[in-house]
């Protein structure tokens, strides 16, 4: 069984709720693999956690097995590889089911040494680069191709900072609203 790998100890681990002690014995049981991971992950996470666990119990035993051994793996990932993972999910959603079936069965066709140099190909992620669990459809997205060739937008006008304002403007402000007040 593969140990879970521990997370860059340079941000503090903030844990959230629930915290692993408070879960039941069952949910305990049925997540057991997330016990190393539990308290620092976000209340979405743990939420959809605990929506798996709940028809755990009523799984096959082979089932149970299956899921505890993807959830191991799962833990074992680095933050990167979880982000890099859920992005290959949301990729993978905009394909129809007979496009996924194709795409794997041709996928699994291929050699060991096939699926190595695949893998070697395949982009690198940039470093240090935020990464987004959706994709953004291309209608929405930019054409920087075009955006060199277009004008520049006019400034927008300049809004005087707080500094720069007379020290009156503040003297008759609404203590309800915080507006400022005719004199």
């Amino acid at each position: 069984m593969a140990r879970p790998r521990a997370e860059p100890a340079s941000r503090p681990v903030v844990a959230t709720k629930p915290e692993w002690k408070d879960l039941s014995g069952g949910q305990q049981h049925a997540l057991k693999p997330l016990a190393t991971i539990w308290n620092p992950l976000s209340e979405s996470h743990k939420r959809k956690w605990l929506a798996i666990s709940v028809n755990f119990e009523k799984l096959p035993a082979a089932e149970q097995v299956k899921l505890q051994e993807r959830m191991t793996e799962w833990a074992s990932l680095s933050a990167v590889q979880r982000n890099q993972a859920r992005l290959n999910f949301a990729r993978t959603t905009e394909l129809s089911p007979t496009e996924k079936q194709a795409k794997w069965q041709a996928y699994q066709a291929l050699s060991a040494e096939e699926k190595q140099k695949l893998a070697e190909r395949a982009p690198k992620p940039p470093a240090g680069a935020a990464t987004t669990v959706k994709t953004v459809p291309k209608a929405k997205q930019a054409n920087l191709a075009n955006a060199a060739q277009e004008p520049p937008k006019a400034a927008p006008a300049k809004i005087p900072a707080l500094r720069e304002m007379p020290a009156t403007t503040f003297r008759h402000v609404d203590r309800n609203t915080l507006l400022p007040q005719q004199p």
